[in-house]
């Protein structure tokens, strides 16, 4: 278990600098969720993401229906930074993305 001193989970980070370009869900504080492949940590507090296995954009799940009331939303960019310090959850290794991440 992993003790988050400050807003930021060190061990956290730390994990995620071990899972350098493998395909990851990240779960932000905000509720949002990330998938894409972790290509650089900088300054250990920035991600660099990338497209993941089995994808050509990294894809953003949005938790919000205010933009879209029948469902979930997504957003789909190239790469995205992504500030560590909001992470709460991670899912790593993963070989494609998972049934129902993106909704029908």
């Amino acid at each position: 278990m992993a003790i988050c001193k400050d807003i930021c989970c060190e061990q956290l980070i730390c994990d995620l600098q071990d899972d350098s370009n493998l395909s990851v869900l990240l779960y932000t504080v905000d509720g949002f969720s990330y998938y894409g492949q972790i290509k650089k940590i900088i300054d250990h507090k920035i991600a660099l993401l990338v497209p993941g296995l089995g994808q050509n954009q990294v894809i953003i799940r949005h938790p919000d229906q205010t933009f879209c009331p029948q469902g979930t939303s997504i957003i789909r960019e190239d790469f995205t930074y992504l500030d560590l310090c909001k992470v709460v959850a991670t899912t790593t290794n993963l070989i494609s993305i998972p049934d129902g991440f993106i909704p029908c």
